[in-house]
């Protein structure tokens, strides 16, 4: 297809639900997440999915942000509302650093053990006997 100058325009970008569950399963829980058929039906409609990294990045940055997390998330707009008010579009997303998956409390005893001296070896004989491995 050609325009009026007969430039060939683009083929119209095909409209899908690509991201969305990652954009759900991002979203954080609280009372007002629910309407995910009319979430993901604007997501569809708005073309949502050409903006979705975009969109989970400023999620992730939004979910650690003392506005979100103030109240147990009693401020936390409903997913509908922040798809509707393209809260993203604009924004100044600084860089998250990632969570650590691991415990901080279990972190320091990994860390400790690595510093530890092996038991040694008459002890560990020592110990075997009484336990009557020996």
């Amino acid at each position: 297809m050609q325009d009026l100058f007969g430039n060939e325009l683009p083929e119209q970008q095909k409209k899908t639900d690509e991201g969305f569950d990652e954009f759900w399963s991002a979203y954080p829980r609280c009372e007002r997440k629910g309407e995910k058929s009319a979430c993901k039906k604007k997501w569809i409609e708005f073309y949502y999915f050409s903006q979705k990294h975009i969109i989970l990045k400023h999620l992730q940055w939004m979910v650690t942000t003392t506005q979100w997390l103030r109240d147990n998330g009693a401020f936390i707009p409903a997913p509908k509302v922040y798809l509707n008010q393209q809260r993203w579009d604009g924004a100044d997303i600084p860089d998250v650093k990632p969570k650590d998956l691991i415990d901080p409390a279990l972190a320091k005893i990994e860390a400790d053990s690595k510093k530890a001296t092996p038991m040694p070896d008459h002890i560990r004989q020592k110990i075997a006997q009484m336990k009557g491995r020996s």
